[in-house]
């Protein structure tokens, strides 16, 4: 799922220095619009609907990567 996510800010953002404890905020330089976009691209991507209050508490990339792997297990 990280490589996943690090694909997306890389394409998208521009972003190359990325690593699973990384604040979207402050240490890549996401607001919150960006990461409301990063969350379709996701949820698109992988078939799953990301619950808005959970994603706004999304403070970093490994935290994003635990929650979508949950939505994935749960979907099946």
């Amino acid at each position: 799922m990280y490589e996943k996510i690090e694909q997306v800010l890389r394409e998208h953002y521009g972003i190359s220095d990325i690593t699973p404890e990384a604040n979207f905020k402050t240490d890549l330089g996401l607001n919150s619009f960006d990461l409301m976009e990063l969350t379709c691209i996701a949820e698109e991507m992988l078939g799953v609907e990301m619950e808005e209050e959970k994603y706004r508490n999304l403070q970093t990339v490994s935290e994003m990567c635990e929650y979508l792997e949950q939505l994935v297990r749960e979907k099946k």
